[in-house]
């Protein structure tokens, strides 16, 4: 892992709700700096914000107070279109539910983002194949989420976070779904990834056999950062 640099930053980072019976506070000033090339886990309890923070991290959602940095760049200044653009380009989303579109098929739903992006459609099927390859769906490009397995809908969910060459991909719970034995093969993925790519995750996860293998672990609770 190359640690020599800085991707992602969060500096005191709080995020409330509204609800029928008042404010409730989920993220109660949260830091934290992301390097590059690394895999970090974030663990603990359902309930503690693993999920608010991630949102947040990605640009899904904005903190209540606090700054996000990525690559160099405050999200949280940006305009909504300025955001999409940044989620598009820069940041991958894996989550717990795969999220692929049902009418399309696997290589059309990696193709998506890129085609968002801008890029040709030749360019962006020849990169799907690619992907579709590094994660071994050459097979299964054709098929549409409903024929494919979930280890197979998650590895799908993987080449399209990866798309557009993102320089981090965040993941929620990514084997939640998954039996033991699938989830691993997506966690041999994720770090095979990683090695080849360079490509930096950030995974939420209450896998504790995932965790043991990230390169580093910060654990919530109660809407904070415990050291």
């Amino acid at each position: 892992m190359d640690s020599s640099g800085q991707i992602l930053a969060a500096v005191d980072i709080h995020r409330e709700f509204r609800t029928a019976e008042g404010i409730l506070p989920v993220l109660k000033g949260i830091d934290l700096k992301v390097r590059r090339n690394e895999i970090l886990a974030v663990t603990g309890a359902s309930g503690v914000g693993k999920s608010t923070l991630l949102h947040i991290l990605g640009g899904l959602d904005r903190p209540t107070s606090g700054e996000v940095t990525l690559d160099d760049v405050a999200i949280s200044q940006l305009s909504e279109q300025e955001l999409a653009r940044l989620r598009n380009r820069k940041v991958g989303y894996v989550f717990q539910s795969h999220y692929l579109l049902d009418d399309f098929s696997a290589l059309e739903n990696v193709m998506i983002p890129m085609l968002l992006a801008g890029r040709s459609h030749a360019e962006a099927r020849r990169r799907a194949e690619l992907l579709l390859a590094d994660v071994g769906l050459t097979d299964r490009q054709s098929h549409r989420p409903k024929q494919l397995s979930g280890g197979e809908q998650q590895r799908v969910a993987v080449a399209r976070a990866l798309a557009n060459e993102p320089g981090i991909v965040l993941a929620d719970e990514p084997s939640g779904n998954l039996d033991t034995a699938t989830g691993r093969m997506l966690h041999d993925l994720l770090f095979r990834l990683n090695e080849l790519n360079g490509t930096t995750f950030v995974i939420a996860t209450h896998n504790r056999e995932l965790a043991d293998r990230c390169h580093r672990e910060i654990r919530m609770a109660d809407g904070r950062v415990m050291m």
